[in-house]
């Protein structure tokens, strides 16, 4: 597994790191043993960076993935988050404090390796905690001076944000330059935090936020890979998987018509799955690429797609004449 410096947080991280997320769901389900099988396996191929939250299965994630180091003996990087519920946003520095104690007990350390702001960027507050304002996030006592205070107490070694909300706003965050690295949405049918949109183009545009964060040295990690499971051969979710809301199944189901216009352009007999991974592997501005985990089979079919690493470029091409094909009409 080749490693990447990630930004300027002085981290060498894994090209593939292991998502803990609800969303796959072997974290917060699995049992003690299948959690240290599969994650002894990851750290036995190289991956050293292993991502988790608060919120994920309302803290299970993390104090599950805390037992599992400490079974296995084993001190890779962990990333987990401050996401605000209703009320914390009257007190940020009290909840954010509370939280990061919080995390560091669950976790069984003192220092938390990388911390992020989880909750979307907006224009305003919105949807109490889950969407921050810019002058929440960037103002002056907002989430980054926060943030940062943390680190230069040595209790956070770095600090960053997830780039989800309104794409003006992010773009804002970026500007400002608080953050060491920042968590980006890329993936095969939406690739617009890297290349410009055309025409007819109507998912969100992340307008080329990856370049702007790469000339300030802020660290990438790829998000979002296999679109919720969009990108992968079909719609079965896995044991330990959280179920979809009606709403998500819905922008699921649409995302994997758009993925079917690319599946001719796959290498054959290789998988859907490991053909969108590839497609991330192969954008230089990303330091790593997040991938959730529910079982063996899965990390092996990431680590394989590592190993293989990027795409042709004369593939790579034909994506891009493909997505031009596809919206450059209205």
């Amino acid at each position: 597994m080749r490693n990447r410096r990630l930004g300027r947080s002085n981290f060498e991280v894994s090209r593939i790191s292991f998502g803990c997320g609800g969303t796959a769901g072997l974290m917060v389900r699995g049992t003690h043993q299948e959690q240290c099988d599969v994650i002894s396996e990851a750290i036995s191929h190289g991956i050293n960076v292993f991502d988790t939250s608060p919120t994920y299965g309302g803290g299970h994630s993390e104090t599950n993935l805390g037992k599992v180091l400490k079974t296995l003996g084993a001190t890779p990087i962990v990333s987990t988050k401050v996401d605000f519920a209703v009320g914390d946003l009257e007190d940020l520095e009290r909840s954010i404090l509370r939280s990061v104690q919080r995390s560091q007990e669950r976790l069984h350390r003192e220092r938390l390796d990388i911390l992020y702001l989880h909750s979307r960027v907006g224009r305003q507050r919105d949807l109490p905690g889950r969407v921050l304002s810019v002058e929440d996030v960037v103002g002056r006592g907002g989430v980054a001076d926060i943030l940062g205070a943390l680190k230069r107490k040595g209790i956070v070694s770095a600090i960053g944000f997830t780039g989800l909300g309104h794409t003006d706003s992010v773009l804002r965050v970026i500007r400002q330059d608080p953050f060491d690295l920042f968590q980006a949405y890329y993936n095969l049918i939406n690739p617009s935090a890297v290349v410009a949109t055309v025409a007819a183009w109507r998912a969100q545009d992340y307008e080329q936020m990856l370049p702007l964060a790469a000339a300030r040295d802020v660290g990438v990690v790829g998000i979002r890979a296999l679109a919720a499971g969009a990108l992968s051969e079909d719609g079965a979710l896995h044991r330990f998987a959280k179920s979809y809301s009606s709403l998500a199944r819905a922008e699921v189901d649409a995302d994997r018509v758009k993925a079917q216009a690319f599946r001719p352009l796959a290498p054959e007999g290789m998988s859907m799955a490991t053909f969108a991974l590839r497609f991330a592997l192969s954008e230089p501005l990303l330091d790593t690429v997040l991938v959730g985990i529910s079982e063996s089979s899965q990390l092996r079919e990431a680590l394989a797609a590592a190993e293989a690493g990027p795409l042709e470029p004369e593939r790579l091409g034909a994506i891009a004449n493909r997505f031009r094909e596809l919206y450059e009409m209205a």
